[in-house]
């Protein structure tokens, strides 16, 4: 799989800034067929989980509402939103840059609470790209991205990846269960 492979040095970088402690996930659920196309180390993951503690770090009250890594166009970014009684923050790493923007994003509203999720009870990101790369039938050749985000009040992870005729391939999995929701080719 052609893919961006950067290291953890990500991660180490923002641990080190933040002087944070590392978020544990929830125990992994086996789900089949795994294919190991992505690992912990993997810049997809480390970016992600090392924006996540950051965002932890800065707003320990704060419900988490979407977390996301996009390279689409080759440009790496990460992204976390979340809230607290004083308003919505979105917190993101550009990593071509090395740069980190937080911005508030509106008001505190009471149906916010519908979006939020506990990230340290859903599967770790890997462990569901690599089930997700198992379900493109062969054909995904690029993690494009990936994001968790509460629909109907479950947290649901949709992973989008290229394909060798540049159409994508979008897999929708339970954040909790591993449950494979949807399969959508982009022909």
């Amino acid at each position: 799989m052609k893919s961006l492979f950067v290291k953890g040095s990500l991660v180490l970088a923002l641990a080190a800034a933040f002087g944070m402690p590392n978020v544990a996930s929830a125990k992994l659920v086996p789900v089949q067929p795994t294919v190991q196309v992505v690992d912990e180390s993997h810049a997809a993951i480390v970016g992600a989980n090392g924006l996540l503690n950051a965002f932890i770090q800065n707003h320990p009250d704060a419900a988490i509402t979407e977390i996301s890594f996009d390279a689409d166009g080759g440009q790496i970014k990460y992204e976390v939103d979340g809230f607290n009684e004083s308003g919505k923050y979105e917190l993101i790493y550009i990593y071509a840059t090395n740069q980190i923007f937080e911005k508030r994003d509106g008001d505190y509203r009471k149906s916010l609470n519908k979006k939020a999720f506990n990230p340290r009870q859903i599967l770790p990101p890997a462990a569901v790209v690599n089930f997700a790369f198992a379900q493109t039938k062969g054909r995904a050749v690029s993690l494009n991205s990936w994001s968790v985000h509460n629909e109907h009040r479950k947290p649901v992870y949709k992973v989008v990846f290229g394909t060798d005729d540049s159409h994508e391939v979008a897999v929708r999995i339970d954040a909790m269960t591993g449950k494979l929701l949807s399969v959508k080719f982009d022909d």
